[in-house]
C-alpha cells in the first residue's frame, strides 16, 4: 500500500533562550487506509508535530512526504494549495458558524479545495449522509449535541475527499457516550478507506486506533495496543 505520510529524520527546535527541541529525528510512515493514534502529554511535542503534518509549519531537519510530494521544498502558496487540498482538519472545538445551518457550514469545507461550485450541496449532503447527519442538515449548530456537531465538523473535513483526516484532541468538549459514537464513526471510516490520525491525550482513545504512537520529548515511540487495559467508553458519567 502506498505512504500518504512519510516521515524521514525531521526535527523542530524553537528559537527561544535556550533553544527548546521540540521534534527530534522523527520517523514515522502511515500507509492508505491506516488508522493511527499519537499520544503524549501537554509540552511532549504534539502540537508541533500536528502543524508539521497539516502544512501549517515546516521541520528545521529532515523531509516530509505527503502522498510522495516532498512538502519541505514549497513555498507558501504551494503549500497552501497541498493542504487545502488533501488535508482535512477535525479540532477539540468545531468551528461552526452559529449563524448557518448544517449544509452551509459544510460546504465552506470546499472553499480551499479547488473544487467547481457546481453540485457543491450534492457533495455536502454526501458528506452528511456519511456521518449519519443528513437528517439535520437544515438545523443551526445550536440546536445540535455536541456529538453531532463533532459529525457535522467531520462532515465538513470529508467532503473535498482528503487524503488524510488529521484530528486534533476530537472528543474533548464531548462526554463518555458522544465520545464513544465519535469513535465508533472513525472506525467507519476507516473501513471505508478514509486514513486517520488521531492525536490525543486519553488513553481510552488512542486505544481504539489500530495503531497507537507516543510520543515524549519529541521522540516517538510505537505501542502495542493490545497490552493497554482501559475503561469502557460510554459507561454513565461525563469526562472533563
Amino acid at each position: 500500500m502506498s505512504d500518504v505520510i512519510a516521515l524521514s529524520g525531521v526535527g523542530r527546535t524553537f528559537a527561544t533562550d535556550p533553544p527548546v527541541p521540540a521534534l527530534v529525528e522523527v520517523d514515522l510512515r502511515i500507509t492508505r487506509g491506516d488508522y493511527v493514534s499519537i499520544i503524549g502529554p501537554s509540552g511532549s511535542g504534539k502540537s508541533t508535530l500536528l502543524n508539521i503534518l497539516g502544512l501549517l509549519d515546516l521541520p528545521d531537519t529532515g523531509r516530509y512526504e505527503l502522498e510522495g510530494v516532498e512538502t519541505t521544498g514549497l513555498d507558501d502558496t504551494a503549500r497552501t494549495a497541498l493542504r487545502g487540498s488533501r488535508i482535512g482538519f477535525v479540532f477539540q472545538s468545531f468551528h461552526l458558524l452559529a449563524h448557518r445551518d448544517v449544509t452551509d457550514n459544510v460546504m465552506l469545507g470546499e472553499l480551499y479545495t479547488g473544487a467547481p461550485r457546481s453540485g457543491r450541496g450534492e457533495r455536502a449532503a454526501a458528506a452528511l449522509d456519511r456521518v449519519g447527519m443528513g437528517h439535520r442538515r437544515d438545523f443551526r449548530p445550536g440546536r445540535l449535541s455536541g456529538g453531532e456537531r463533532q459529525r457535522v465538523a467531520i462532515a465538513r473535513a470529508l467532503i473535498g475527499d482528503p487524503a488524510l483526516l488529521l484530528c486534533d484532541e476530537p472528543t474533548g468538549n464531548l462526554d463518555s457516550v458522544n465520545t464513544a459514537a465519535v469513535l465508533d464513526l472513525f472506525e467507519e471510516l476507516r473501513a471505508g478507506g478514509t486514513t486517520l490520525v488521531v492525536i490525543t491525550h486519553d488513553e481510552a482513545v488512542s486505544a481504539r486506533a489500530d495503531r497507537r504512537v507516543r510520543i515524549t520529548d519529541g521522540r516517538l515511540s510505537e505501542l502495542d495496543s493490545a497490552t493497554v487495559e482501559l475503561p469502557v467508553l460510554g459507561a454513565t458519567g461525563g469526562r472533563a
